[in-house]
């Protein structure tokens, strides 16, 4: 589940697939469960992800949050705006694949008790 989620809030749509394969084949872990908690990057929630990603990037590049105002849009650098993608994908994926890791731990362990 953790690697999953790892992978589903990366911004490379249409290779998750290989990405779970690529990790979770070497390491025998379940590709298809995996592969299913990867899909929380459904077009429905990609954008609320990606947008996720480029707040807490640059929170932390810049102390601020963005400010998304139709003139301050145009005037973005793209070079900023991946360097915010890229450090609040790292901050997003590994908190998602902790906390979704932690509670299927947990539901998992209840389970198994009753």
């Amino acid at each position: 589940m953790a690697v999953g989620l790892a992978i589903g809030v990366l911004p490379l749509w249409g290779v998750h697939w290989l990405l779970v394969l690529a990790i979770c084949v070497p390491l025998r872990l379940d590709a298809g469960v995996a592969y299913l908690a990867a899909n929380i990057s459904l077009p429905i929630f990609a954008p609320f992800i990606t947008f996720a990603e480029v707040e807490v990037g640059a929170r932390m590049l810049h102390g601020a949050w963005v400010s998304l105002t139709p003139s301050e849009v145009k005037n973005l650098a793209l070079g900023t705006v991946a360097m915010e993608v890229a450090l609040g994908t790292a901050v997003v994926s590994v908190a998602s694949a902790l906390t979704g890791g932690a509670l299927t731990y947990g539901l998992v362990s209840l389970r198994k008790r009753s």
